[in-house]
């Protein structure tokens, strides 16, 4: 007897092949048939009528570790049809925890509506505590460097001996807890110290366990080349796969002519010629979410967030910050202030989607004491403020999207309409960027065919990760499965009203369980902890 059968569907399943007419058969979490399914009874049966039926996306690049506490069913983003989303991106998680660390980790957790205690030390306690509160989506995860540097007590450019080994112990950790690998965020405080020769080093403990380094690179601007440079030599140094996040260069921000298209030469060269097991994955839209305090130079912060904020309360630091945050949002400083929006402020409430030009006029001050404000306000929250850029061009997003060694991602956290993520969380990427794909480059643009779009979300992913048994639709793979209507799909979520779910989504498995029908979150938490293979 067959648990579940989907009937009569456009099947595209995930290799890139065209869609075919078909039914999928699911039994005991699993996909038992794929096609022609004659005479076979099931439990239940979903009438496709025609509609695509495809695997589950799988997110290469999100942020939801850090609002799934929050929203444990991840309403914003399996309700597009995403079962599976790789975590711990860019140098940030929420484990190892230390009392050196604890201030921080809470107060970036607070920033994203979890209000809880931190109950876990180890990665691997809170994958165990993660896995006792349940979650719809099935996640992966990176341990981030930042978190660790944290967690070891360093803030500066140059970590001790000791200091390195402990690093290298957590890191071991999170490997034996089943981590992907390690992440880092190298625009970021404080990873953007760290020397090259420790992320090799501690490249080195991953390598050891067959995973992976994944990057937000230390420059995607005048200094492109050679951070591609730089996260080639540490995945080669360190005997691992790699993932270049987001690799995508912000418009009128310095870069040189055609630096894009040389750094994924460069990529392509690796794999090419030294057979190194690099890909890349990119973003839906022309805007994106950033952090804040990306802007601001190492001396702010290398002694933690209280001084931090005492120094920008100075007059005489705000004059200096004026000529030295040339960094990360850097069209500001070309006077571009309307590119850049507060997402949330606590502090500051009715400030939200508002550029800094308005912001400023609110505020009756110029748009850099209006932004030294907002982030002196934030406290221990000061490097989890998020604004919306103006970042990228349609041309360059066309020729991102349709690369083949890049797959599509979002770079966002999953959020929930009811809930106080709404406020922190809403912009289109958090609620419709994967739909967005398939309604902007895939319906109105034609910039790819669907069975492409799809492998780009689903099998590419999923293979590069390792993630054995998600992807694809084939028998004995986890049934993790969307059916969605072409014909009323909607991105929903728009810049003027972005807090709102997709539509046309009917149905959405995580290992056999429905946890979207007839477009509804049904409650479910199947989701797994999907462990490196």
């Amino acid at each position: 007897m067959t648990d579940l059968l989907i009937r009569d569907g456009w099947v595209v399943d995930g290799s890139g092949c065209a869609p075919f007419r078909g039914d999928v058969a699911i039994e005991d979490g699993r996909i038992a048939r794929v096609g022609p399914v004659n005479g076979r009874r099931a439990d239940r049966v979903i009438e496709a009528a025609g509609r695509v039926v495809c695997p589950g996306f799988v997110d290469p690049h999100s942020h939801s570790d850090w609002s799934i506490l929050a929203n444990p069913k991840a309403e914003s983003t399996v309700r597009q049809g995403v079962t599976t989303e790789v975590v711990g991106n860019c140098g940030w998680t929420y484990a190892p925890v230390s009392e050196a660390s604890r201030y921080f980790i809470e107060g970036r957790m607070h920033t994203f509506a979890y209000d809880g205690p931190v109950e876990w030390a180890s990665f691997g306690d809170h994958l165990s505590w993660l896995s006792r509160q349940g979650h719809s989506q099935n996640l992966a995860w990176f341990v981030g460097h930042n978190t660790v540097r944290y967690a070891a007590g360093v803030f500066g450019p140059q970590a001790t001996e000791e200091e390195l080994s402990t690093m290298e112990d957590f890191v071991r950790e999170a490997m034996h807890a089943g981590a992907l690998g390690l992440s880092t965020g190298l625009e970021f405080n404080p990873g953007r110290a760290a020397p090259t020769e420790e992320l090799v080093r501690l490249n080195k403990v991953v390598g050891e366990y067959d995973g992976y380094y994944t990057s937000h690179i230390r420059n995607r601007d005048s200094q492109l080349q050679e951070s591609i440079d730089e996260f080639l030599t540490i995945v080669r140094d360190g005997g691992t796969r790699g993932e270049i996040s987001h690799l995508n260069v912000r418009n009128r921000t310095g870069a040189a002519e055609g630096a894009w298209q040389r750094a994924v030469d460069t990529m392509q060269h690796a794999r090419e010629v030294e057979g190194l097991d690099v890909l890349a994955d990119t973003t839906p839209f022309r805007d994106g979410l950033g952090q804040m305090a990306g802007i601001l130079p190492p001396w702010v912060l290398e002694h933690g967030w209280e001084e931090a904020c005492t120094i920008l309360r100075d007059p005489s630091a705000r004059e200096r910050l004026r000529h030295e945050c040339d960094r990360y949002w850097r069209f500001i400083h070309r006077g571009e202030w309307h590119r850049a929006r507060l997402q949330a402020s606590p502090q500051y409430p009715g400030l939200e989607g508002k550029d800094f030009h308005e912001i400023a006029e609110l505020l009756g001050t110029d748009e850099w004491e209006a932004y030294f404000d907002i982030l002196a306000a934030a406290g221990p929250a000061i490097e989890s403020v998020l604004l919306i850029g103006e970042l990228f061009t349609d041309e360059h997003l066309h020729e991102m999207i349709t690369h083949p060694l890049i797959s599509l991602g979002f770079d966002g956290f999953t959020s929930a309409i009811d809930s106080p993520l709404a406020a922190v969380t809403a912009h289109p990427v958090c609620f419709a960027g994967h739909v967005h794909y398939l309604t902007r480059h895939v319906g109105e643009l034609k910039s790819l065919s669907l069975e492409e779009a799809i492998r780009k979300m689903t099998a590419m992913p999923a293979e590069h990760f390792g993630l054995l048994g998600r992807g694809r639709l084939e028998r004995g793979r986890a049934a993790d499965v969307v059916v969605l209507d072409l014909d009323r799909l909607e991105d929903g979520s728009t810049l003027d009203d972005p807090v709102n779910y997709v539509r046309g989504v009917d149905h959405v498995l995580v290992n056999g369980t429905p946890v979207v029908a007839e477009g509804e979150h049904t409650g479910a938490l199947p989701g797994k902890h999907l462990p490196r293979r």
